[in-house]
């Protein structure tokens, strides 16, 4: 493992590094950078330089056009002579603007010149543009084409340039135009993107139109090998250059610009390729060297620095780690202590309110119906018959008022049991365990009972009971078992030990403490809440199959040693159960 001095020698090699690489990197970048925007702006230059040359050829031919258009063998020749004047010129062709009634005297015309002439293109999927004058359709058929050597050429004599979408808007705008129209750029027949420049002849009504090959414009024989070049125009992009090097590149770096024509825009693409020996690994070298020492002398004065101050550091360190744990310790302590006097407090309210709602339920239902039994047995003996309607309907009345009473007295006796109060904790747990609902399942509970356990102060009395409360509730429910053992003590009476201690166990079919669906069960939080409210212990074991055991040890001078007094038992709040069949005062 690195200390940590040695990391922070390493990161400043590195941090020195990286800086001395990138300065020489931006060095290198600006340099390239340079370089490739000069090349942009050659290309940039050679489109523009080149288009104004054809434009200047195509209007000296258009010129030529004008004046030889009678001496047809004249024009071709010197058409010819200004083929050789650019490279880039693909074709010249002259066209003659036909409308359609003139369609068949223009045919008759050309085929006593060039016998065999014939419109070439039109198909009822491919209609002429109209005449905005006449409202006839237009035909704009070559007359003559021109071009140099064995290279494809699209327009042949009979063809018609303006049947084309790319050529329509050009050729039909160039009769009003003052300067040439340009065509939009198209794919020419041997692959390299091309355009047509379309001007007027004279005060004719024949047009002129050349085509040029944007690729022998650009000129792209000083682009370095592998860069790559495209043209684009609206939403098609037309490859220029793709030269394979022969080295493969580092990555490409972008530019492009853009050229305005008529209302068509431009974009040149230029990807410049960077290779290893573009970059200065002399310097890089030099720097790595410089680092590297300077690094070593860093190393050399942290290690020195370390010496001097560890011990200092290791004993601040050592206090502050103290001072942190008892903060934490006494904040950890407070949070314990004022969430116990909180469960305190919830358990004392909702046992005051359990026993304000056993009093309600006593003062106001139970006088009510101790009014209507009253009531139902005077009417019982006003009258006797027993067939009479008014005596079978107070029978049931009296019925239905001893039902709702019982059913009331068992709530009353859940919200607040009765025995506890008046005779103590142990008749009450006697009572508890001895309800009958136990052995009506099956389920035998040995119950034993020891020590001091009716001297204790209510608030242990009521815990004491809704801990063992709960504990059968769930045996019942989910145990399925037929034994229960409970015991119940209390040890060290008088001393500061005094404690009373909770065993409940049984035979059931178990669970797995750590399963989350068991033990966050509300049943089992509460009981743990009861607990530690009264600094008790409590403790689960339970194994699937082999039964569940519950530990509780609940410390009984806890209070005292905080100086809280205990509080005193109440007087019950439930009557005494009344005999269903005692007659009513």
């Amino acid at each position: 493992m690195l200390t940590s001095t040695t990391r922070k020698a390493l990161l400043f090699w590195l941090l020195l590094g990286v800086i001395t690489s990138s300065l020489i990197l931006r060095l290198d970048y600006a340099s390239i950078s340079q370089h490739r925007e000069g090349l942009i702006r050659t290309l940039e230059q050679n489109l523009q330089k080149g288009l104004a040359h054809e434009a200047a050829v195509l209007q000296h031919a258009a010129h030529l056009a004008d004046r030889y258009r009678p001496l047809p063998f004249h024009l071709q020749d010197h058409l010819y002579a200004l083929l050789s004047l650019s490279t880039a010129v693909q074709q010249l062709y002259l066209m003659q603007r036909v409308e359609e009634p003139d369609v068949d005297a223009f045919l008759k015309q050309m085929r006593r010149r060039q016998p065999g002439y014939q419109l070439q293109g039109l198909s009822p999927m491919t209609l002429p543009p109209v005449s905005p004058d006449s409202g006839n359709p237009v035909h704009h058929p070559v007359i003559l084409a021109l071009s140099e050597g064995e290279v494809p050429t699209p327009w042949q004599p009979g063809t018609d340039p303006g049947l084309s979408p790319a050529h329509r808007a050009a050729v039909m705008s160039t009769p009003s135009a003052d300067t040439p129209r340009y065509s939009q750029v198209y794919r020419l027949q041997q692959g390299g993107p091309g355009v047509s420049l379309y001007v007027p002849v004279g005060n004719s009504a024949d047009l002129l139109g050349l085509t040029a090959s944007l690729s022998d414009l650009l000129d792209t024989q000083d682009l370095p090998a592998g860069s790559v070049l495209n043209l684009v125009a609206g939403d098609k992009t037309f490859p220029v250059l793709t030269s394979p090097p022969d080295v493969t590149p580092l990555f490409y770096l972008p530019q492009s610009f853009s050229l305005q024509l008529d209302e068509q825009t431009w974009q040149l693409a230029y990807d410049y390729p960077v290779f290893w020996h573009q970059l200065s690994w002399g310097p890089q070298l030099l720097a790595l060297v410089l680092n590297t020492l300077g690094s070593l002398l860093f190393l050399a004065w942290l290690r020195q620095r370390e010496a001097t101050t560890s011990c200092r550091q290791e004993s601040q360190q050592v206090h502050q780690l103290q001072q942190h744990l008892q903060q934490h310790s006494q904040a950890l302590q407070e949070q314990l202590n004022e969430n116990q006097l909180l469960t305190h407090r919830i358990l004392d309210i909702q046992e005051r309110e359990r026993r304000h709602l056993a009093q309600e339920l006593h003062d106001e239902l139970g006088q009510c119906l101790t009014a209507i039994r009253t009531d139902a047995r005077m009417l019982l003996q006003d009258h006797p018959d027993p067939d009479s309607s008014v005596h079978q309907h107070a029978e049931n009345i009296d019925s239905i008022a001893g039902h709702i009473y019982d059913v009331t007295y068992d709530l009353m006796h859940a919200l607040r049991p009765t025995l506890l109060d008046d005779l103590g904790l142990v008749d009450a747990l006697r009572e508890l365990v001895g309800g009958g609902q136990l052995e009506r399942q099956g389920i035998r509970v040995d119950l034993a009972l020891k020590g001091a356990l009716n001297e204790m102060g209510e608030r242990y009395n009521i815990t004491l009971y809704r801990l063992i409360q709960e504990a059968l509730t769930n045996i019942q429910r989910h145990a399925q078992c037929r034994q229960v053992s409970l015991r119940l003590e209390r040890l060290d009476i008088d001393t500061l030990d005094d404690r009373v201690e909770l065993e409940i166990s049984d035979n059931g079919q178990g669970f797995d403490p750590a399963d989350q669906r068991h033990s966050r069960r509300f049943g089992l939080l509460g009981m743990q809440a009861r607990v530690r409210a009264l600094h008790g212990e409590f403790d689960l074991h339970s194994q699937p199959g082999e039964g569940t055991r519950i530990s509780i040890r609940i410390p009984l001078v806890a209070a005292e040693v905080r100086g809280e007094a205990r509080p005193s038992a109440t007087e019950s709040v439930v009557p005494p159960r009344l005999d269903a069949n005692r007659q009513p005062a």
